[in-house]
């Protein structure tokens, strides 16, 4: 029979349960959402809910360290910390990457998963009692050295590869966006602060096993109470974010010199494209995409980008943005400067943030728009 002890409840185990409560409700106030960042939040909402079980996990042991029932839920719980880094990095790429069928990690990466849930199923055959004297006397040591090194490793693995999409997307982003989506300062924010999670947890770590210092801070436990509640900010971040567009990937060789289109059909694709940026002025289209383009062109996205960059010398971002400065230069000599801000006339010739509008005028003109309006009356 299980024997509950009569327990205390501390400040921390009230931060625990908030944890737990708060990371349930976002899990689901999430999927309420409908139509925005959709297949991204559904992993979100795994790893929120993920955060909270391991949670409870804590709590419940903390709670009663010495009930047998407890003790087994919270070793069955801490597999899930080999979740954490894969779920991350596929919500990461399927918030910022358009790919169909919709991006998994490959079975391989639950291996470690896999092979802790041997261990979980090895630990059954002995008593809570038996595990606890193992411990106790050390025989245990090496198995536990082994599964947090993995631990370590294999999330920071993942962080690793979550920075590497964040260098992918810069890389990637001017060929299919033409304004900002301010969303790398969150990316690196995220995956500066996952890092440093796991690196306090090597520390922590190291002093365990090899300097035999135990730190009341810095150690295991604290470490992913404090990482799941981090993961809770992600999830009220999420509330507040529009609906980001997310691009293509696309492969080297799509975008190299070899000739993609006909001499006839490259003479209609330009006209075509002058016509829309002069007639038209699609640029005034604040959230205009290289999709939006080629949809409006009748061509495919790949045709798109390849004429830009191989006949016109440019990205999709320089070339839009070049329309947009030239028109905000227009409203600048019909004097319309007098009547409105600079920023509002930013808007109006298409941009749709202040630092876009500053970078791409400084690229272009080599000034700033304040400088170059002086210079112009000065003139």
């Amino acid at each position: 029979m299980i024997s509950f002890l009569t327990p205390t409840f501390g400040i921390i185990d009230f931060v625990i349960v908030l944890g737990i409560s708060q990371g349930v409700f976002l899990a689901f106030a999430i999927q309420a959402i409908r139509d925005k960042n959709k297949k991204a939040n559904q992993i979100l909402s795994i790893l929120l809910l993920t955060a909270s079980v391991l949670l409870i996990g804590k709590f419940l042991y903390s709670y009663d360290e010495h009930n047998s029932f407890f003790f087994r839920i919270a070793l069955f719980l801490d597999l899930l910390i080999f979740l954490f880094g894969p779920l991350l990095y596929i919500y990461f790429r399927r918030l910022i990457f358009d790919e169909e069928p919709a991006y998994i990690v490959p079975y391989i990466s639950f291996i470690p998963i896999g092979l802790m849930c041997i261990y979980y199923v090895w630990t059954l055959t002995n008593t809570h009692s038996e595990i606890v004297a193992m411990g106790l006397v050390g025989e245990l040591q090496i198995l536990f050295l082994v599964i947090e090194a993995l631990g370590i490793s294999f999330n920071l693995y993942y962080c690793f590869r979550c920075y590497r999409l964040i260098q992918l997307y810069t890389k990637e982003k001017p060929n299919s966006l033409s304004y900002s989506q301010n969303l790398i300062t969150f990316f690196r924010i995220v995956v500066i602060v996952s890092s440093l999670f796991f690196v306090l947890w090597f520390i922590s770590y190291l002093f365990f096993y090899f300097l035999n210092i135990q730190s009341s801070y810095v150690n295991y436990n604290t470490i992913w109470i404090a990482f799941p509640v981090f993961v809770y900010v992600i999830g009220f971040y999420s509330l507040k974010q529009p609906n980001i567009f997310r691009i293509p990937l696309t492969k080297n060789d799509e975008r190299t010199n070899k000739k993609r289109l006909e001499d006839n059909e490259l003479y209609n694709l330009k006209k075509k494209l002058e016509e829309l940026m002069i007639v038209d002025k699609v640029y005034l289209h604040h959230k205009l995409t290289l999709i939006d383009l080629a949809k409006k062109l009748d061509s495919s996205a790949n045709d798109i980008s390849w004429l830009l960059n191989n006949i016109y010398k440019c990205n999709f971002y320089d070339y839009i943005n070049k329309y947009r400065v030239e028109e905000f230069i227009k409203k600048i000599q019909d004097g319309e400067h007098l009547n409105t801000t600079l920023l509002a006339l930013s808007y109006d010739s298409g941009f749709n943030s202040k630092s876009t509008f500053n970078k791409a005028f400084k690229s272009k003109m080599n000034d700033t728009p304040s400088n170059y309006i002086k210079k112009s009356y000065l003139a």
